[in-house]
């Protein structure tokens, strides 16, 4: 019993730090995020100064810009969960260690007399490191469901540079440069968002 106790305080601990590596590896999300917002912009210039030439690629744009500012968002959202993960953890891992000195004391003050006295608070500590527990688990799930959208949000950009490819491949030779491009540093961005969310995730899961 105490040391399946022992056993949680550690993955407490854990967490606690782990958390807190996702939120510094979050800022380099924040700034691809950022770089795709500007490459959307670029691109929307580039597309209303060739007007006709390039008008096919004027939804890849709005898409550029939808996908930096539901990034931007998501991000702000995993760092306020991952904050919010390293509080509940550290008030786990305190509720874990109480619970273990009560059930210490029960057990050493066994057959002491009055030891019944000891059971109101043992009972408060523990139902303390159950509600701790609960909210443990509950932000982690948060968590991983908001890294699971920054990874699909990701795949469907994927989706989106091999459209993108083909309309730069049609628009005026003028242009095609231009926007090939801004695709290409679209598919780094979105690739290199992927990479840090699985490895956050990766993080967390250990």
């Amino acid at each position: 019993m105490v040391f399946a106790m022992r056993s949680r305080s550690k993955n407490s601990a854990h967490f606690f730090i782990n958390a807190a590596t996702v939120a510094a590896e979050l800022s380099e999300v924040l700034t691809e995020a950022k770089n795709i917002s500007l490459e959307a912009m670029n691109a929307k210039a580039l597309v209303a100064r060739a007007g006709d030439n390039v008008r096919t690629f004027k939804p890849i744009t709005d898409f550029m810009v939808e996908l930096a500012n539901d990034t931007i968002l998501l991000v702000k959202e995993i760092n306020r969960e991952a904050l919010v993960l390293s509080r509940t953890s550290l008030n786990e891992l305190h509720s874990s260690d109480a619970n273990i000195r009560f059930a210490k004391a029960q057990q050493k003050a066994s057959t002491a007399l009055y030891v019944e006295t000891l059971d109101p608070m043992a009972r408060e500590a523990s139902n303390q490191h159950h509600q701790q527990a609960v909210q443990l688990k509950r932000h982690m799930r948060k968590l991983f469901e908001l890294l699971d959208e920054i990874e699909s949000r990701m795949l469907a950009a994927n989706v989106v540079t091999a459209t993108s490819r083909l309309e730069a491949a049609t628009a005026a030779d003028s242009y095609q440069a231009s926007l090939e491009g801004i695709v290409v540093k679209l598919e780094k961005a979105a690739n290199r968002i992927k990479h840090i969310a699985t490895k956050c995730r990766r993080s967390l899961e250990r």
